[in-house]
C-alpha cells in the first residue's frame, strides 16, 4: 500500500469513528479550517513516518499532503498544534477503539516502564513544568538520575499498546 492510500484509509477510519462516537464534538461557533478527522489523520501519518516534533510534522505535511488537506496550507503551525492538543480526549477514545479492533493475545503481555524527563537535570531545581508533580528518580538503564515522571506501558502480542500510565517517581 502506498502512502497516499494509507492516509486515505486512516482518514476514512477516523472520520467514521468520529461520526459514530462523537457526533456532538463541536460547540456552536465558527468551524475550524481543518476538520478534526484531518488533524488526527495528519498526526497518525506523522507517527507512522516517525516524525517527532510538531514543527517537523507541520512542515512535512504542508509539503507532501497539501493536495490531500488543502486547509493545512491556510493555517499557521500553532493553530494546527493547538487544535491537535485539544483533541486529547478523542485521541484516547480512538486509541481504545483501535485497540479493541486489533488482533492481540492478552495472555501474552509485557509490562515495562521508562523515564519521561520534563527538563534537563541541570535545570531541574528551576524547572516550572509540572510543579508538585515531577520529581527526581533513578533510571537504572541509563545509570543516572533524571527529573520528571515515569511511563508504564502494557504491550500485548504482536506489539499492541493496551495501557499507558504516567506516574510520579
Amino acid at each position: 500500500m502506498d502512502l497516499e492510500s494509507f492516509i486515505i484509509t486512516v482518514f476514512c477510519t477516523i472520520d467514521d469513528f468520529l461520526r459514530q462516537s462523537c457526533p456532538k464534538l463541536r460547540q456552536p461557533g465558527p468551524a475550524p479550517t481543518l476538520a478534526d478527522s484531518e488533524v488526527l489523520t495528519i498526526e497518525a501519518a506523522g507517527e507512522f513516518l516517525r516524525i517527532d516534533t510538531d514543527r517537523e510534522l507541520y512542515a512535512y505535511s504542508r509539503r507532501h499532503f497539501g493536495d490531500l488537506f488543502p486547509g493545512l496550507l491556510t493555517i499557521h503551525r500553532t493553530t494546527f498544534a493547538r487544535q491537535a492538543a485539544n483533541l486529547w480526549v478523542i485521541k484516547s477514545r480512538l486509541w481504545q477503539h483501535l485497540t479493541a479492533m486489533a488482533r492481540q493475545d492478552p495472555a501474552l503481555a509485557l509490562i515495562d516502564s521508562l523515564p519521561v524527563p520534563v527538563c534537563h537535570f541541570a535545570r531541574a531545581h528551576g524547572c516550572r513544568g509540572f510543579p508538585g508533580i515531577a520529581s527526581f528518580g533513578h533510571d537504572a538503564l541509563a545509570h543516572q538520575t533524571s527529573y520528571g515522571l515515569r511511563l508504564h506501558l502494557c504491550v500485548t502480542w504482536p506489539g499492541v499498546i493496551t495501557a499507558a500510565t504516567l506516574v510520579v517517581w
